[in-house]
């Protein structure tokens, strides 16, 4: 049975991803962030090692948060065209089109846990920074009510973040991850993808 303290380390590790994956940091989260990753709290993987030695090799380049910024603009398209879609509609559909039937899943899905996008029908549900949200959300959720005694209310959230990683984010966010540390030019965008599927395949092995 997994333990309130381990559905914590997830909910702050998929917390801060889906944070950077959303927006770049600004020069105060940036240095917060390096004070920080040396007690990340999911480092028991391949991808989690490799990410931090790129997080490392980008602070000793001294990569800095403009840098970081205009890389996570020409990876996500902030301000012109992706190079990698941040949107789990566009990796699924055929019509590679956002507000696609993945969008309206991801919406019930969080409709589950009485969550929803912050800015819901402005923007897709299905960002890969909203659905790590989610999964933090959830596991912080779940960590709650073990920590209360309640392992019966419990089960339900965990239930649905299982079926949440399979899917939604096992289908498409692996391969969509490792483009951007194909395509990134910062360590730090390389890092965060390695990172994120690191964050992954402990998510797996912890709700399955």
């Amino acid at each position: 049975m997994v333990i309130p303290e381990q559905l914590e380390d997830l909910a702050a590790a998929f917390a801060a991803l889906g944070a950077l994956h959303r927006a770049a940091p600004r020069s105060s989260e940036l240095a917060a962030f390096r004070a920080l990753q040396g007690d990340w709290p999911l480092a028991d993987t391949s991808d989690a090692r490799d990410g931090l030695a790129a997080l490392r090799r980008s602070a000793e380049a001294d990569e800095t948060a403009e840098q970081i910024r205009a890389d996570h603009a020409r990876l996500y398209g902030d301000a012109a065209r992706a190079l990698v879609a941040p949107y789990e509609s566009v990796h699924r559909s055929i019509e590679r089109l956002v507000f696609d039937e993945a969008t309206l899943q991801v919406r019930a899905a969080y409709a589950q846990l009485g969550l929803a996008a912050p800015r819901l029908n402005r923007e897709p549900d299905d960002h890969i920074g909203l659905e790590f949200d989610f999964l933090a959300q959830a596991f912080l959720l779940a960590a709650d009510r073990l920590a209360q005694d309640h392992p019966g209310d419990a089960q339900p959230v965990l239930d649905a973040a299982a079926s949440f990683l399979r899917d939604h984010l096992e289908q498409w966010a692996p391969a969509m991850l490792t483009q951007v540390v194909a395509k990134a030019g910062t360590q730090f965008m390389a890092g965060v993808a390695l990172l994120s599927r690191g964050a992954l395949a402990s998510a797996v092995s912890a709700v399955k």
